[in-house]
């Protein structure tokens, strides 16, 4: 992978941390958390159907916050990646 591409994670993976961290978008995430736990428990026993769509609201909620945690991870590599090219290349000068 290029410089320029592993920077481009970096800053991507900074925008990404910047958005999810963002007290409001917190503020939300934890709501929706609560909506969705809130509605599988109201659910009635006998009512899969209600029970296995807020499950499945969760499901889809769950890979929403893995995409974000997926790209601030790859920014860490990405930057980590960077780190060592930088410290070779200056191994090389020396």
């Amino acid at each position: 992978m290029t410089e320029i591409e592993l920077k481009n994670q970096v800053q991507r993976a900074q925008r990404a941390k910047e958005l999810f961290y963002d007290p409001m978008i917190q503020e939300f995430i934890i709501a929706i958390r609560g909506d969705l736990l809130n509605e599988f428990e109201s659910a009635s026993l006998d009512n899969d159907k209600e029970r296995m769509s807020a499950w499945n609201q969760s499901q889809v909620f769950n890979k929403f916050i893995a995409k974000f945690d997926k790209e601030i991870k790859t920014g860490k590599n990405a930057q980590h990646t960077l780190n060592e090219n930088s410290i070779t290349n200056n191994s090389r000068i020396i």
